[in-house]
């Protein structure tokens, strides 16, 4: 076994363990018979353990069999994927209106920071929370329902987006576009869409996309 006893001495020292305390905790755990002088074969590449000992030891090292068998340079894969993930974990700031996330009142201090997932290679400073007030979007978006938006000046049709209309009220509403004209629609029925035809268009300008939906019970 290539550099199995280098590694296992690795391991046991990052355990600050003797050969003698490891071989006392591998007998309580696993009521077995592994002696100090057995290890210390181990260590030394004079004798080749069981597969059923090396796979008792990775246990109690806490590492994988494949690092302990020297074949992976990776102590614990699933700790390395959990830091893989946590590097797209960013703190994104939360804003209690539309206008304040998208730095249209004159205090836009952000009211906390939530931790989010996003995409690889995305660019945490196009991205704020709102929490939404108001059940125009309902069931969609519900009051009290907090939202994640990218920060962009354009959406696709039947997207729901953060807009602004006439530099002054910013809204969350679906989009729906057609020859010469955009519409801003509710999804809760109670609320006629708007719809801006011709030159009117120009009223209306995009601030961001939302891309998750988060709703509190």
């Amino acid at each position: 076994m290539y550099n199995f006893g280098d590694k296992l001495k690795e391991c046991r020292r990052a355990k600050n363990m003797t050969l003698e305390e490891l071989a006392l905790k591998y007998n309580r755990r696993f009521d077995g018979g592994l002696s100090k002088g057995t290890l210390s074969k181990y260590e030394n590449n004079k004798q080749e353990p069981l597969v059923s000992v090396v796979t008792n030891l990775t246990e109690i090292l806490d590492v994988s069999s494949d690092y302990l068998l020297g074949r992976s340079d990776t102590p614990n894969p699933e700790e390395a994927l959990c830091l893989s993930e946590c590097d797209n974990v960013h703190n994104i700031p939360v804003f209690n209106s539309v206008s304040a996330g998208l730095g249209r009142l004159a205090d836009s201090t952000p009211a906390d920071f939530v931790p989010t997932f996003l995409p690889y290679g995305a660019n945490p400073e196009e991205y704020v929370r709102i929490n939404v007030s108001g059940d125009s979007m309902s069931p969609l978006i519900d009051d009290g329902s907090q939202i994640l938006v990218r920060l962009q000046s354009n959406a696709d049709n039947g997207s729901v987006a953060v807009v602004l209309v006439d530099g002054e009220e910013a809204y969350v509403k679906k989009l729906n576009y057609g020859m010469n004209w955009i519409e801003l629609e509710s999804i809760n029925p109670y609320y006629p869409a708007k719809r801006f035809e011709n030159s009117d268009i120009s009223r209306v300008n995009i601030l961001g996309v939302v891309k998750e939906i988060t709703k509190y019970l």
